[in-house]
């Protein structure tokens, strides 16, 4: 059975290596891996070593499958990566699940999350889980040493409060 748990620091270089294989698996074809490659291993290394207590962990039978991050705490997931091994299995919907339910309970309205705008698969999956594309923009990304084109896509986790105004006869 699927479990979540917080990361630990010591699990740094195996999540990083998620990441990677992730993150290689969903630019294929589109990207040039291999110009990239060392700036892709070292974002990730860096990340998981110093925003390990922002990261929530899905396991199976106590093998690593997924990982996903809020980096900032606030409602912006900023990381959801899933071993390729491990991926259709439902880990991404228990860890999105499980970061929408902190965001709501911290009292945010929405939640937010970024992608790569040729990512057509995480966008699905997204979509799937009741996210829109909220905007699209290109931003430098230092870890790899270029432009990104990137869609935000957000979910309202709260339902909009509507104002009841009552007027006398």
């Amino acid at each position: 059975m699927a479990s979540i748990r917080n990361a630990r620091e010591d699990e740094a270089m195996e999540l990083a290596a998620i990441g990677m294989r992730a993150w290689e698996s969903a630019v294929a074809g589109w990207i040039d891996i291999g110009l990239l490659r060392r700036n892709a291993e070292r974002a990730f290394l860096a990340f998981t070593v110093h925003n390990f207590l922002t990261i929530d962990v899905a396991e199976q039978g106590g093998q690593v499958a997924a990982w996903a991050a809020r980096e900032r705490l606030d409602n912006h997931i900023s990381d959801l990566w899933v071993d390729p091994i491990w991926q259709s299995q439902g880990f991404g919907k228990l860890l999105l699940a499980r970061l929408e339910s902190e965001i709501e309970g911290q009292g945010y309205e929405v939640a937010t999350i970024e992608t790569h705008s040729q990512n057509e698969k995480a966008i699905e999956f997204l979509r799937h889980h009741g996210y829109e594309i909220s905007w699209m923009t290109a931003s430098w990304s230092p870890q790899l040493d270029r432009d990104v084109d990137t869609v935000g896509l957000v979910k309202r986790l709260q339902p909009v409060e509507t104002q009841r105004v009552y007027s006398e006869f």
